[in-house]
């Protein structure tokens, strides 16, 4: 299970205690003075039933915090979203915000609230993989060929790493303090540190890393065209394991 499939297996169980603790908000009688009658003194009341208020805020302000998260800005959802927070405690819009959470948890879980932006990731990277294949098979033994061929490889590598950094619950930084973007056996170290992999993948990992550097700065005495077959290889491995 990737760490994508782990954050969202993270939102749906919130969603689902969102929606107990919805439903098990208490429910309490107020009473509202209507009119009166000045001769007698009579005054006349209505009885109505109102969700407690203090639980109904704090169980309305963790829904938007996870609905903020979840439901994309261009979703048709969005605008419910929105209006969640000016809700009433009334027991019949206590039952449409829970009932909403129900529908988000559905299209969630059913995967119509995946990212689309990871799903064409995975497409460009995907291809990009593609070309480092065809950029090796093509090129026969031109080194030009199998250079490029790295160097693409690296570049789908170093973009999984960053994905995977930015799906982690709480997520991973990839700049520093100074906001350089960190370098891949920077990344590799962090991830490893939070457990995603360990020091033998990790190791592989940093050799990958070492392979594109090579290329990308013309070293090509320092990596031969079946380092890079094995490289793509094991990128490929690597993205279908953990973002696919």
């Amino acid at each position: 299970m990737g760490p994508s499939q782990k954050l969202k297996d993270r939102y749906v169980s919130r969603l689902s205690e969102l929606i107990r603790q919805g439903v098990s908000l208490p429910i309490v009688q107020k009473s509202e003075i209507t009119g009166g009658n000045y001769l007698t003194r009579e005054t006349y009341t209505k009885q109505y039933t109102v969700v407690s208020w203090p639980e109904f805020v704090e169980w309305g302000t963790s829904c938007i915090t996870i609905l903020e998260q979840l439901v994309p800005l261009k979703s048709v959802h969005r605008n419910t979203v929105e209006k969640f927070g000016s809700l009433g405690n009334e027991p019949e819009k206590l039952q449409f915000g829970i009932s909403f959470l129900k529908s988000i948890k559905a299209d969630l879980e059913s995967g119509f609230l995946d990212d689309l932006v990871l799903q064409i990731e995975s497409e460009v990277t995907a291809d990009y993989l593609g070309q480092a294949e065809s950029l090796l098979s093509e090129g026969g033994s031109e080194q030009i060929s199998y250079v490029a061929a790295a160097v693409l490889a690296g570049v789908v590598l170093e973009k999984s790493l960053r994905t995977i950094c930015a799906n982690l619950d709480p997520p991973e930084l990839v700049v520093n303090d100074k906001g350089t973007r960190l370098g891949m056996n920077a990344l590799i170290e962090a991830l490893k540190k939070r457990q995603i992999f360990n020091e033998l993948h990790a190791k592989q990992l940093r050799a990958w890393a070492d392979v594109r550097n090579s290329a990308a700065h013309g070293r090509t005495e320092e990596f031969d065209k079946d380092q890079v077959k094995l490289m793509i290889a094991g990128v490929n491995a690597f993205v279908s394991s953990h973002l696919r």
